[in-house]
């Protein structure tokens, strides 16, 4: 699957009767193959979390319940607004070199998948470093 190198919402499946609802997502509609898996809870309100980019990892996130809005920056300084929310059965993209900002409300709880195991140097956590990727081009190499 070739993927545009930005963020894009994910369709979820759902079946929904009597005993509730079943969310689908199965690997083979995935961009990338799945290294691991994490979710975030128990985020005071209208906390956010983020404040870095990925140099290499891509990454769908999934709200499972309450609210994530999802504000994401690329290397050329676009901004871009999303929401996930529990019932919106969609989950969200993320390629790498997009800075991101997530605000969890209505005691969200989100799910992650991504495409790289933990690994810190993957990490651009430095605001200003982000922006001199600007300079670099597309690759974001300096």
């Amino acid at each position: 699957m070739k993927l545009p190198n930005q963020p894009f919402y994910l369709p979820l499946g759902n079946c929904q009767d009597a005993r509730g609802l079943l969310g689908v997502l199965e690997y083979k509609h995935l961009p990338f193959q799945v290294q691991r898996i994490f979710w975030i809870r128990n985020v005071p309100a209208n906390t956010t979390r983020g404040g870095h980019a990925h140099r290499t990892s891509e990454q769908v996130l999934i709200c499972i319940k309450g609210i994530v809005e999802v504000e994401l920056e690329d290397i050329a300084g676009k901004k871009q607004q999303f929401r996930l929310s529990h019932d919106n059965h969609r989950g969200l993209y993320l390629p790498p070199l997009y800075w991101g900002y997530y605000k969890f409300k209505n005691q969200a709880v989100a799910l992650c998948l991504a495409s790289d195991c933990f690994d810190e140097s993957d990490y651009i956590r430095d605001y200003h470093e982000f922006k001199k990727m600007q300079d670099a081009g597309p690759s974001g190499t300096l």
